[in-house]
């Protein structure tokens, strides 16, 4: 077995013992034989080639897991953004900025994660009500 998949396989947990790995080969008529080594788990990943190319297959239930914790991943870290592009412009009211944001975001429907700071400027210029002004405080002194 390819030494990629061995260590995926290791980080994973999976035992040489417990590990289920396969070949795959064209056949005609666009088919393909699989054929396994171990115990036909269906319940974790296997590892195999095909020709030269590491694979692994996947349970689907596992492989929605993934995806799900990969989305939750990146959510958390477009809030962490959003998050930290607010507060760097001192918001009077943290929640009321977040709101308005996130309805900014959706009504431009950006193709892929629009600039955040950008979006927040924006907001500041449309609201300035929703953010401290820092040089109204200071020429009041």
């Amino acid at each position: 077995m390819n030494n990629h998949l061995e260590n995926i396989s290791q980080t994973l947990g999976i035992s040489k013992r417990r590990r289920t790995t396969f070949e795959l080969e064209d056949m005609d008529n666009n088919q393909m034989k699989l054929s396994y080594k171990g115990k036909a788990n269906l319940n974790t990943p296997w590892f195999g080639m095909y020709g030269d190319k590491p694979c692994a297959l996947v349970p689907a239930e596992l492989f929605e897991a993934v995806i799900n914790a990969l989305k939750n991943a990146q959510k958390e870290n477009f809030e962490l953004k959003l998050e930290r592009s607010i507060l760097q412009n001192l918001p009077i009211d943290f929640g009321d900025v977040w709101t308005v944001a996130i309805e900014e975001i959706k009504k431009a429907n950006y193709k892929k994660e629009p600039n955040l700071d950008r979006v927040i400027a924006k907001i500041k210029k449309e609201h300035p009500n929703l953010f401290l002004d820092m040089r109204s405080l200071v020429n009041k002194e």
